[in-house]
C-alpha cells in the first residue's frame, strides 16, 4: 500500500513539474499572442475598410456592418487554421 502512494505521489510530482515547465516556454506566449494578434488585427483591418466606404458612398452603418461580420468570421477562420497546425 505504501509502495502506491509512493508511486503516486512520485507521478504527481512529475506531472506538476512537467506541467509547470510547459506552461512558461515562451513558444506557448508567441502562440498565444499570434493567435490574438491575428483575431484583432483582422477586425481592426476590416472595420477600417468599412468605415472607409460607409464614408466614401455615404452610407453610415451598412459596410461598416457587413465588414465588421467579415473580419470576426475571417478571424476565427485564422485561429482554427493555426490551431489545426498545431496538432
Amino acid at each position: 500500500m505504501k509502495n502506491n502512494q509512493k508511486s503516486l505521489k512520485e507521478k504527481i510530482q512529475r506531472y506538476e513539474n512537467k506541467k509547470e515547465s510547459v506552461k512558461n516556454k515562451p513558444e506557448n506566449i508567441n502562440f498565444g499572442i499570434k493567435i490574438g494578434l491575428d483575431l484583432v488585427s483582422t477586425i481592426v483591418v476590416a472595420v477600417l475598410i468599412g468605415l472607409g466606404i460607409d464614408k466614401i458612398f455615404s452610407t453610415h452603418p451598412i459596410f461598416f456592418i457587413i465588414f465588421l461580420l467579415l473580419g470576426v468570421i475571417s478571424g476565427f477562420y485564422s485561429i482554427i487554421k493555426s490551431m489545426s497546425k498545431l496538432k
